[in-house]
This record gives structure tokens, C-alpha cells and sequence, in this order.
């Protein structure tokens, strides 16, 4: 089951917005690492563009990034990584990869790729670095649900998210505030949520077609015990980081995937979303692309949850 469950007795908009503690990280690892990892490599050897891209005025903050990267890295497993520091001469090992990298600190000439794309690679979360104005600057986005890097590059955090649905618009709003007043050394974390066809990681903006179509002609062939196998919970964790020299905001979105079938299996959450998705929006739904799917996620739910009571 999901380590992160965003759903509430009822539709809230806040995605359980919380500020981290002194034990948290931005980063973690799980038993996906080495397949995803794996996957963000091939996305980025065929198409490195359309994943990484970044701004000059950037590679300051990549560097503040890196750094906050490794050392949340280390504090989350000390076991598999592990960083040594003399000066700007420094040693990064992963273990997991079974990779170890010398570079100077804040010379990108010492890295094989640019600071925030190397670190992108040693990590399942992706990465996305907005401006003091909070406009996106840099990012490797392999993972994400229905936009891409290009798209939303140098393009302030409001425009990022329009065209929203209204229901939304105060939600967007306390957040576009929360970057702008996010202090120093105090991250926050949030999680959002939807639910999708398959588990696929990438469901970038060139995939959202093809991604439809598959909607339309497989949900109608689908009992209820193959919809509940075939539809997956998708939760990004989000954290939210302010660099301290550059006054930038370090952006993480880890993606976790798990089948509807495990995560109704406890009684507990098949009643939480059943209720949370009563009462959430139709215009969110639709904005979800959940539209289609939602008279069958329903009735899962409700066959589920009777279910379980029963038992």
C-alpha cells in the first residue's frame, strides 16, 4: 500500500499541506529505485531535451539543489549513500548504482551532465527550480501527468496550472502565496492525487492522446475485477524548498503508483475515497481526466466497501 494516502472523509482541497519536520527528506528511496532510475536514464538518452532543461541564470541554484539533494540522500540511507567532503573536492558514492563520482563543488565542469541533471539520475523524484518571481528555470521532469518541462519553462507558478478549474482557484492561489513567503530552512510537503489506467511512470504531454484513446477502448471491456487492477492510485509527494543563497525554490515530485484493487483492500481507505470522491467536483474530476472512469470507480468503491463490511 501507498506510504502516502492524500484522501480525507471528505473532498479537500489542502493535499494534506504540511510542513516538514527536523526528520524528513525530500528524497527517498524505495524498491522501485533501480527500475526507476533505469527508466528516467532511457527517457533522457532519447529525448534529453524534451526532459532537462534549464535556464543561465540557473546553475548557482542547481548547485544549492545538488546540496540539499545529497545531504537528505545520506540522512535518508546512510547505508547505500554516502558523501565526502574536503573543501570543494568532493565524493559522492551510491551503492544502489554501484557509482561513485569526484567532482569540485560548483564547477559543473566536473560533473558529466549539468548539477541538476546529474542529481536527477541518482534520484526517483523529479526535479523542478523556480525564480525568486516563481517562475520556472530549470527541471528534469521524466514522470510527469499530463504537461512537460518545455511547456511550462520560464512561465511564472500561475500560468504553470492554467487553465484550472474554478473549484481549484483557491487552492492555487494559497499556493502561489505559500512560494512566495516560503521561508528558509522550513520545506513543506503535499500530495496530490488521481487515478489512471496502467501504472505507466511518464504521462507527459506527448503521451495524453494515445493515453485518451486507451481510455475510450479499454474501460468498457473491463469486469469489475479487472477495473479494480487496471485503475491505479497515482500520489505525487511534493516538497517545496527554499535555497538559501539564491532565494530560489527547489520543487520535488516523487511518484508513487498502486492498483485500486491493494488500496481498497483495507477497509479503512476504500471508505475514504469512496466518500472523498462523492464529494469532490465534477469540473475536477473531468480536469483529472477521470471523467470516463468515474461511474465504474464508484461502483468498485461501493462493491468494495460493502465487502468489506460484510467480512
Amino acid at each position: 500500500m501507498l506510504k502516502y494516502f492524500p484522501f480525507t472523509a471528505a473532498f479537500d482541497l489542502k493535499m494534506g499541506t504540511s510542513l516538514m519536520t527536523d526528520n524528513d527528506t525530500v528524497v527517498e528511496t524505495d524498491q522501485h529505485y533501480s527500475n526507476e532510475i533505469k527508466l528516467k536514464q532511457q527517457l533522457l538518452e532519447e529525448d534529453h531535451h524534451y526532459y532537462f532543461n534549464s535556464l543561465q541564470e540557473t546553475e548557482a541554484a542547481q548547485w544549492e539543489a545538488v546540496e540539499k539533494i545529497l545531504t537528505d540522500l545520506v540522512k535518508h540511507d546512510h547505508i547505500n549513500f554516502k558523501i565526502n567532503k574536503d573543501n570543494s573536492h568532493w565524493t559522492f558514492i551510491n551503492k544502489k548504482l554501484t557509482q561513485e563520482f569526484t567532482f569540485t563543488f560548483g564547477d559543473s565542469s566536473s560533473l558529466p551532465q549539468a548539477p541538476l541533471d546529474w542529481i536527477g539520475r541518482q534520484i526517483q523524484e523529479d526535479l523542478i527550480i523556480l525564480n525568486a518571481a516563481g517562475e520556472v528555470v530549470a527541471g528534469q521532469l521524466c514522470f510527469p501527468s499530463g504537461w512537460a518541462l518545455n511547456e511550462k519553462l520560464g512561465k511564472q507558478f500561475m500560468e504553470v496550472h492554467a487553465p484550472l478549474p474554478s473549484v481549484t482557484n483557491p487552492m492555487i492561489q494559497a499556493a502561489n502565496k505559500l512560494i512566495e513567503r516560503l521561508p528558509l530552512n522550513k520545506p513543506v510537503s503535499r500530495n496530490n492525487w488521481g487515478f489512471r489506467l496502467g501504472d505507466q511512470l511518464d504521462l507527459s504531454s506527448k503521451h495524453s492522446t494515445i493515453y485518451r484513446e486507451k481510455l475510450n477502448k479499454q474501460l468498457p471491456q473491463l469486469t469489475n475485477t479487472a477495473f479494480g487492477e487496471s485503475i491505479f492510485l497515482r500520489v505525487e509527494h511534493q516538497t517545496l524548498t527554499r535555497l538559501p543563497q539564491s532565494g530560489f525554490v527547489m520543487f520535488t515530485i516523487h511518484t508513487y503508483n498502486s492498483s485500486l484493487r491493494e488500496e481498497a483492500s483495507n477497509s479503512e481507505r476504500s471508505k475514504m475515497m469512496l466518500s472523498f470522491l462523492k464529494t469532490t467536483p465534477p469540473e475536477l474530476i473531468d480536469y483529472k481526466v477521470m471523467t470516463l472512469m468515474y461511474p465504474q470507480l464508484i461502483d468498485y468503491l461501493e462493491c468494495v466497501t460493502l465487502k468489506n463490511q460484510v467480512d
